[in-house]
């Protein structure tokens, strides 16, 4: 780089004063699950050209990274049928600046794949944890197994690959009655369990049937009686409220972009398995990363091209309240 280094280095901060530090990366748009609220009907994946590669993605990390970005998420998709993902884990895991890597999977490969992901770096999982009812389980997936998802997070805590959250996107009159027992499952386990109000991402998909916001979850009887409401926090617009559970064996996450949006302390970027830096996950306003690299851009070219996408990010993201969903599905765009 140039003497003008130092100014090119400055932190990562859109127009709203929003600092960057928070990038999740989707290494594949290919899933062993096949779950309606992420992937549309005949939704085509990506060819192997067209997604980056490893090495590709480490570009850009490394990039953000000296930007002030020190939290990543490897996403999909599901990121573990993608070929290689150990040695990206490892490539990412080696980069300065980086001090929190982590990973969301459906943990269905979990059992293979635990103790080399532990070893190459990887900090925490995310599993995406739906019902505890096998009969609904293979209906949502498309033919998923709950069993080999229990069998991916009981190997996950013996190779030492935790803290483990579970992720529940709430459906009503899906998931909505489980609640309280995925709260317990999760305790017995040592887990934390993560309630996502349910996003319109998915083209033909009837948002408003499925909806059902987090104050509603919270006014039910037998949730009242598991978490203590008496340490609700003041949420100041931040993404995740925790509360502890009553007798001490942990606590509950919920997530609440719609009804309670966080989009005031947002320091979250995308890219996607295809090289497009995101924004924001409601707008499909983003940088074609990969366009630039294959045409030769240097590494001052992609901080300009990343600098002026993230001074684009709107001041608040809006979904789309129809039934159809945004021009790019949940899959495409990385969980």
């Amino acid at each position: 780089m140039t003497d003008s280094t130092p100014d090119l280095l400055r932190p990562l901060t859109d127009s709203f004063g929003r600092e960057m530090k928070y990038l999740r990366v989707s290494l594949t748009d290919r899933c062993n699950f096949r779950c309606t609220y992420c992937r549309p009907e005949n939704k085509e994946v990506k060819t192997h050209d067209e997604m980056l590669s490893f090495e590709e993605v480490a570009r850009v990390v490394s990039i953000v990274a000296s930007l002030g970005v020190n939290k990543v998420r490897l996403t999909g998709g599901e990121p573990l049928v993608r070929k290689g993902v150990v040695d990206c884990v490892q490539l990412l895991s080696g980069i300065e600046g980086i001090t929190d890597l982590a990973m969301t999977t459906n943990a269905v490969l979990l059992d293979m794949y635990a103790a080399r992901l532990k070893a190459a770096g990887l900090s925490r999982l995310n599993v995406s944890f739906d019902t505890l009812d096998h009969e609904r389980f293979s209906r949502l997936t498309a033919g998923g197994k709950l069993s080999e998802v229990i069998k991916g997070l009981n190997v996950a805590v013996e190779e030492g690959l935790v803290p483990i959250k579970l992720n529940t996107v709430l459906m009503r009159g899906f998931n909505d009655e489980e609640v309280p027992a995925i709260i317990d499952f999760a305790a017995d386990h040592g887990f934390t369990p993560r309630f996502i109000e349910f996003m319109p991402m998915s083209d033909g998909l009837d948002w408003k049937k499925s909806y059902i916001s987090v104050d509603e979850l919270l006014e039910r009887d037998e949730v009242r009686a598991r978490i203590d409401l008496t340490a609700m926090e003041s949420r100041d617009h931040t993404a995740s409220l925790y509360l502890p559970l009553k007798d001490g064996r942990g606590e509950v996450g919920f997530i609440t972009p719609i009804s309670k949006r966080f989009c005031d302390h947002c320091n979250r970027l995308r890219l996607t398995a295809d090289g497009r830096l995101r924004v924001c996950l409601p707008s499909d306003e983003d940088a074609d990363l990969k366009k630039a690299m294959r045409a030769g851009a240097t590494d001052e070219d992609l901080i300009n091209i990343i600098r002026n996408v993230v001074l684009r990010k709107p001041e608040s993201g809006e979904y789309t309240y129809e039934t159809l969903g945004r021009k790019r599905s949940m899959v495409e765009i990385g969980g």
